[in-house]
């Protein structure tokens, strides 16, 4: 519950400064003036999300999605509420496809493959395929320094590095702790 907490105050603060428009709005509209109908309904899907609303805001990301499939706003949105909810194959896929698409925007490009990593890293038997989308990071933040920060991804590739020598080492520990207690018992 916890992390969920903090994954949405994350979320928040980051949409924050993603979307000054729509962290300052005071009324209740979240369209930004001037914004063509494809940024609107990508504000309008965050508001959704920000107040809880994750199916409303899907359906909102997904319109945006329709309206212009070229753009990487909605699909990475769609992956981060997809990743909230708890579907992380979706979010990778989700993720993967903000990618592609943001081929020429590498901000975007950089939160997309930031995303993939990230949300690999939550699944189940999912390290080593998180470790690769971190060098993957890492690769396009070296060559894009203004908009990446390949130290991040460098640390968490030594992260799991240490979580998968620990998972290969531990059966041995485990087994030498259990045979330390056995002897124990057995000399009481």
């Amino acid at each position: 519950m916890a992390a969920m907490r903090f994954a949405t105050l994350s979320l928040v603060l980051s949409l924050a400064f993603v979307s000054p428009a729509l962290a300052q709005d005071t009324d209740g509209d979240n369209s930004t003036p001037g914004a063509d109908e494809y940024t609107q309904r990508v504000q309008d899907g965050i508001a959704l999300l920000v107040s809880g609303d994750s199916s409303g805001a899907q359906s909102a990301f997904r319109d945006a999605i329709q309206m212009d499939g070229n753009r990487p706003q909605g699909p990475y949105y769609l992956a981060a509420s997809n990743r909230m909810s708890g579907n992380f194959q979706d979010a990778v896929t989700g993720f993967e496809r903000a990618a592609d698409v943001a081929e020429n925007e590498p901000r975007w490009r950089a939160r997309a493959l930031q995303g993939v990593a990230e949300t690999l890293e939550r699944m189940d038997g999912r390290l080593e395929d998180a470790r690769t989308a971190w060098q993957a990071y890492v690769r396009f933040a070296d060559s894009n320094t203004t908009v990446a920060f390949s130290a991040m991804g460098r640390a968490r590739v030594q992260a799991i590095d240490v979580m998968v020598e620990q998972e290969r080492a531990y059966p041995a520990v485990r087994q030498r702790i259990a045979e330390r207690e056995r002897i124990a018992r057995e000399s009481n």
